[in-house]
């Protein structure tokens, strides 16, 4: 029997939840579900203002643990400690006299602990809101968005940014009415230039409904499409900011920023590149002849299209006014499971591209691969991504939710993740939120041996490094390890990420992984076997 997208999943975790559960310090730390919340001037990713430090039974006279304290201070070369409040288990709780993390942080306690008296010594972090949504198909099929190792852990990164006051352009088959979509959807413009291609009986106007790209006889008499639509442009509008916590549906990464439909391919998926290079330049804001000007031009252009070869003149030309108005293009990396140098407009100067990474979290057998910036969840055959649609077999009909895969789905992830950023350091520019973005991705943990570039996107971390905190600190059971093993394991790479779940964790590290098993503790490896996890290797 051919496994479904749900059993594929269960047979890729089900083992995994099994193996490594999460350790107690550890699962302490995670944020837990609540309402939105506006996001604490340190965050829990980045560190707290006190310590906890369990004592043993027996070894310190209460007026003798000052000494202690000012011992670790010293060596941690910080400021005294004093003690607030005791726990439930006899732990003292000490206030450091400001906000440590990262380094400072892992100093102090890494100091504590020194003494010999001392049990254990842990930071007392601040618990954040997860913003979970309480979209219905979030929860059961949005397997991208989760916070695990094949997702995008965008929990945690909600609570940090929405991507409000954000616009991004969607520059692909134009979009159908949907009521996940329609809250977010700005005027946008047709820049599909002849009739025929464009179904609607004129050329550019300032209509960019989608009138559906299934195959013509006439225009595409070969087109090895199917006779359906594809409802391509409402797809990639719903991953990059389809609406949340409405109730319904799905959530975008990005799910208060404004959509921009720009349409610019039409009948048998096709488009001129002339005409999506005016579609670019009108959504940046610049002028297009006989065109009117664009009033909410984009803080971020998707571009999830490609066209085999060399970037054309035209195309590029129209990247590089968008760029010089500070605003990024990311594009896809294209299907063709090719380098990426072969393929427009991936291959396009200063692009931000994305290949393609599957529910194992390996590179898609179809993804393009090599020259490419990042990667992200675009899925495959049984685990695909669920966005909005539409239902009309050809032409449109009532809003759907439909199920695609393609770096045309990881393209517009990344596109959300942009806006997350500009919402939460608008002062970064084109080269900011690349750094951001490329600075904090991590290995793509069911392998990518052909090139993901950078790694997978982690936005929780490029939000935090944006804003100058320490994207990959360390705690629990994982943490006390490595502040043991620290010159041989290397500074960390990667945040602490765990299945659906809570379990299993690791953590990547500059010479290998730490693991988290509540049977064996915290352990280290040199390498991550895919068999913890239940997904296979792509090599």
């Amino acid at each position: 029997m051919t496994p479904t997208r749900s059993t594929t999943i269960s047979l890729a975790l089900a083992a995994a939840l099994a193996l490594v559960p999460l350790g107690p310090a550890a699962a302490a730390a995670l944020p837990q579900p609540g309402p939105e919340a506006a996001p604490p001037a340190t965050t829990p990713a980045e560190g707290t203002d006190r310590v906890v430090v369990k004592f043993r039974d027996g070894t310190v006279p209460e007026g003798s643990r000052d000494d202690v304290y000012a011992r670790a201070a010293e060596r941690a070369g910080g400021s005294g400690l004093a003690e607030t409040t005791t726990t439930a288990d006899g732990a003292q709780v000490l206030r450091t006299g400001g906000m440590l993390a990262g380094a400072e942080l892992e100093a102090l306690t890494a100091a504590l602990e020194q003494d010999p008296a001392v049990e254990y010594a842990a930071p007392d972090l601040l618990a954040g809101t997860a913003a979970v949504p309480d979209d219905p198909s979030y929860t059961a099929l949005q397997w991208s968005l989760w916070d695990d190792p094949a997702g995008l852990g965008m929990p945690a990164a909600w609570d940090l940014a929405t991507g409000a006051g954000q616009t991004i352009a969607v520059v692909d088959t134009g979009i159908t009415a949907h009521p996940d979509l329609d809250a977010n959807v700005l005027p946008g413009y047709d820049f599909v230039s002849t009739a025929e291609n464009g179904r609607d009986g004129d050329g550019w106007d300032a209509d960019p409904s989608d009138e559906g790209d299934y195959p013509d006889a006439v225009l595409c008499p070969a087109s090895p499409m199917p006779t359906a639509s594809t409802w391509h442009g409402t797809h990639t509008a719903g991953i990059a900011a389809a609406d949340a916590d409405n109730g319904q549906g799905i959530a975008g990464v990005a799910p208060d920023a404004r959509i921009l439909p720009v349409r610019a391919v039409g009948a048998c998926s096709q488009g001129y590149i002339t005409d999506v290079a005016a579609g670019v330049t009108w959504a940046s804001g610049a002028a297009v002849p006989g065109v009117p000007a664009n009033p909410n031009p984009a803080t971020v252009i998707n571009l999830s299209l490609g066209v085999p070869g060399e970037c054309p003149p035209v195309l590029q030309t129209a990247i590089d006014e968008a760029l010089t108005r500070g605003i990024p293009v990311v594009v896809a990396a294209g299907n063709q499971g090719m380098d990426a140098a072969r393929s427009a407009p991936a291959n396009c100067a200063g692009v931000i591209s994305v290949a393609a990474t599957d529910v194992s979290g390996a590179l898609a057998p179809y993804s393009n691969f090599g020259s490419v910036t990042l990667a992200a969840p675009g899925g495959d055959p049984y685990a695909q991504i669920l966005s909005t649609g539409n239902a009309g077999a050809q032409t449109p009909a009532g809003p759907a939710y439909t199920e695609r895969n393609g770096t045309s789905m990881a393209a517009p992830a990344v596109s959300g993740v942009v806006a997350l950023l500009r919402q939460r350091s608008p002062e970064l520019g084109v080269d900011g939120i690349r750094a951001a973005l490329t600075g904090t991705a991590r290995q793509a943990p069911g392998g990518c041996a052909a090139g993901c570039g950078a790694g997978i996107v982690d936005p929780v971390s490029a939000l935090v490094q944006a804003q100058g905190g320490e994207p990959f600190g360390t705690g629990g059971g994982i943490g006390a390890l490595h502040r043991k093993i620290a010159a041989s394991a290397g500074e960390p790479r990667s945040r602490e990420l765990c299945a659906l779940g809570g379990n299993p964790c690791f953590q990547e590290f500059a010479n290998g992984w730490i693991v988290w098993s509540a049977g064996t503790g915290a352990r280290w490896t040199s390498a991550l076997p895919a068999q913890w996890w239940g997904i296979a290797s792509a090599g």
